[in-house]
């Protein structure tokens, strides 16, 4: 009796452990899970804060093209580049193809010889003294330095592939890779070597995609009306000139057709007179032989008689 209370004890006992055994055996993996848990959370928090962080305060707002560009420098008109637009006047305009003989004449520039026309405008006091060159609009310096022939440039990059150029300025404020707002001090006009007939003045730009606009025509609009007005005159000009072309193949292909009927009336013409030639040849010999006939027969009655 008291052997089998020992092995019931003892079974017992072995029970307890490895119910304990057990307990331990869970305890552990269930530590690591949570303990692994908070890393991971940890972590995606981080990354998720880090990528909020990111699109939320972008470098530029001019960062890359598919950039959203910000409400307030969308709606930002083109305005005139200098501190004091009462102080200057438009020395020198845009050369247009649409201009009279005498405004495009006065739209060209004179160097070593060769005249080139104006693609942007110059700016000028009365008095002929330096004045300060601001940005007309808000973007990012893609270029500043000095040119041997227009003088300090400055070259803004905005938004829908417009970009504007300041040249011909003694002095710039400005580096590479700057972020400027409308009204920023670029620098102060001066004189360069391509166009010194000038004297002190400002080159001012406004290029899309690298063609040139006007400038007096994007003054009081923003960037998108800008590049919608071009991409409409780019569309009328394609127009055009595929109805020009059309209107050319066809005045071609009239003149084609005159010349190939030309031609065709030509040798009717030719064998006309071949017909009429050997009518004539034709008539003659039947002239002939009359006339032949007629001898004969004079002769014939001489020896009769």
């Amino acid at each position: 009796m008291k052997e089998e209370e020992k092995q019931s004890k003892k079974t017992l006992s072995m029970k307890g452990k490895g119910s304990r055994m057990a307990k331990k055996r869970w305890v552990y993996p269930a530590v690591y899970l949570s303990f692994a848990a908070v890393i991971l959370t940890s972590v995606l928090w981080y990354q998720n804060d880090a990528k909020n962080t990111k699109e939320g305060t972008p470098e530029s707002a001019f960062e890359s093209e598919n950039s959203a560009v910000p409400v307030s420098l969308s709606k930002e008109q083109f305005q005139m580049p200098v501190a004091d637009p009462d102080s200057v006047s438009v020395v020198k305009d845009f050369y247009s193809d649409e201009a009279t003989a005498a405004e495009k004449e006065a739209a060209l520039v004179v160097y070593n010889n060769i005249y080139y026309m104006n693609r942007g405008i110059d700016l000028a006091t009365e008095k002929n003294e330096s004045f300060e060159v601001t940005a007309s609009l808000s973007g990012n310096v893609v270029k500043a330095g000095k040119d041997p022939e227009l003088g300090y440039i400055v070259e803004i990059e905005h938004a829908k592939g417009v970009v504007t150029h300041y040249s011909s300025l003694a002095s710039i404020n400005v580096e590479e890779g700057d972020a400027v707002k409308q009204g920023d001090v670029l620098g102060k006009a001066g004189q360069n070597v391509y166009d010194k007939d000038a004297k002190v003045h400002a080159h001012f730009e406004v290029r899309k995609d690298g063609q040139p606009i006007d400038p007096i025509s994007v003054w009081n609009q923003n960037v998108t009306e800008v590049a919608a007005s071009f991409e409409q005159a780019k569309e009328l000009q394609k127009k055009q000139a595929e109805e020009e072309q059309k209107a050319a193949d066809k005045a071609a292909e009239q003149e084609k057709k005159a010349e190939d009927k030309g031609k065709e009336e030509g040798s009717k013409d030719q064998g006309k007179d071949k017909d009429q030639g050997k009518d004539g040849k034709d008539q003659g010999k039947d002239q002939g032989k009359d006339a032949n006939a007629e001898t004969e027969s004079s002769t014939e009655s001489s020896e009769t008689e």
